[in-house]
């Protein structure tokens, strides 16, 4: 073959692989840019998918639709605004919200919606300006409009979200008033179907509860013997439900709302793994007994050697990164009250939980984690094993105290809402192949030579 010829071969043969793979890495560059989790132009018009909750991170903004139900039952937290006269605390609180909402720096595309129901009896979500339902919020409620049976008004608002990919706000007193009598029977059932696609597509609940004052005409649920009563700035408790992606809705939860009520019940909320280490070089929690992390590089520390003495106990400290978790599993007194310690290979327990304060804030290998669990190791039962930090989910004792079957006389019986335990029931029951626990730190242990 002659020169000429042969070099011209060779120079299409790499002109052709050039090409080739300069298509390949355009291709592999355009995944690249559309990776999961990347917003795309069409993501708004998907359901909101559900990512792994343990390994994301809040978003710095999220999408948030409220709902605000404008029944005749609701127009008691929102009488008309005159001079002298103090804004309910169901009006502080949804000013305050909307305004976040409308205003804030983590909300970006936002909707707000008048819930109701037509002449039907079917739910309507009536779109309105961030001002015209602030108006409905300050000056009251002017329309004569039945409540929407609630099942039915969680679905379609929280359908509506789905399709927008929104975390849904609803706002309601959730007196659940249905056409059919039967319903009553059948809440918690109802609830759930109402609820099907949170479980469906992942999503997490969170229930904010708080009370009142009530001016005007009161509805309760059970109609005997008065079908409606009227009250003077009685406490009636109206809700806020928070439902979306995990991540989404804790930026709801600690970012826009803020003051969270004492009353609050979270479903849904699941961790595979948060950030923990066993501390044993730290002086502010120095390990006492023999106990020391399996390899000396380790950090975080996941894996010790430890040998408890008769008369010596192991005793170490677990540093935890709970920043994640809603604020009220944040608090030092609900961990104190519900972490537990499990243990394979030993006995083990709990001996103390604290949260960091400002010099361990400004100590550069604790600042990372944000509260610290002591535990004490008297005994192993074989030669390996694990010792594991758990939250387990814990059904909040409040909503039974709030709980009702009879909400006829709110005077007589303050503060109750008709089935509130079965409407949460029924929320529950989404969630019933959850694993045991928030979350769970599991340090692994080999018995020291």
């Amino acid at each position: 073959m002659p020169v000429t010829k042969f070099a011209s071969s060779i120079y299409m043969l790499l002109l052709c692989m050039t090409l080739l793979l300069t298509g390949c890495f355009k291709k592999q560059s355009g995944d690249e840019e559309t990776a999961p989790g990347a917003a795309t132009p069409s993501q708004k018009d998907k359901p909101a998918a559900s990512a792994s909750p343990a390994e994301t991170t809040a978003p710095e903004k999220v999408d948030v639709n409220v709902y605000l139900e404008i029944s005749n039952g609701m127009k008691g937290f929102m009488p008309q605004a005159t001079a002298g006269k103090e804004a309910t605390t169901f009006q502080d609180k949804v000013l305050n919200l909307l305004s976040e909402v409308q205003d804030g720096r983590y909300v970006s595309d936002k909707g707000f919606y008048l819930a109701k129901e037509d002449q039907q009896s079917r739910p309507v979500l009536d779109s309105v300006s961030y001002n015209t339902m602030k108006s409905y919020v300050v000056s009251g409620i002017k329309d004569d409009v039945r409540g929407t049976p609630l099942p039915a008004l969680l679905q379609t608002a929280l359908q509506n979200s789905i399709d927008q990919g929104a975390v849904c706000v609803i706002i309601s007193d959730f007196i659940h008033g249905p056409s059919d009598q039967g319903q009553f029977i059948s809440l918690d059932a109802d609830m759930r179907s109402s609820l099907r696609e949170a479980e469906h597509q992942g999503l997490a609940i969170a229930i904010l509860a708080n009370t009142s004052e009530f001016f005007g005409t009161y509805h309760p649920a059970v109609k005997k013997p008065e079908v409606r009563r009227t009250l003077n700035g009685e406490e009636i408790p109206f809700y806020i439900w928070v439902i979306g992606p995990q991540q989404e809705v804790q930026v709801v939860t600690n970012r826009v709302l803020r003051n969270l009520p004492p009353q609050q019940a979270y479903f849904g909320f699941e961790y595979e793994s948060i950030p923990y280490s066993a501390l044993l070089k730290e002086k502010e929690f120095s390990p006492s007994g023999i106990v020391y992390c399996s390899s000396s590089n380790a950090d975080p520390c996941t894996s010790v050697n430890l040998q408890p003495e008769e008369d010596q106990p192991v005793e170490f400290t677990v540093g935890l990164d709970l920043s994640n978790l809603p604020m009220a599993m944040q608090q030092v007194d609900y961990l104190k009250r519900n972490l537990k310690i499990g243990s394979k290979g030993s006995r083990a327990s709990l001996v103390s939980v604290t949260a960091a304060d400002e010099s361990i804030k400004a100590t550069p290998d604790l600042a990372r984690y944000t509260h610290f669990v002591r535990v004490q190791v008297p005994q192993l039962t074989a030669n390996a094993g694990t010792i594991s930090v758990q939250l387990p989910h814990v059904y909040p004792t409040w909503i039974d105290n709030w709980a009702t079957d009879n909400d006829n006389n709110p005077v007589a019986n303050p503060k109750k809402t008709y089935q509130l335990d079965k409407i949460v029931d029924g929320v529950q029951a989404l969630y019933r192949d959850q694993s045991d626990f928030v979350f769970e730190a599991t340090i692994q242990f080999n018995k020291a030579d």
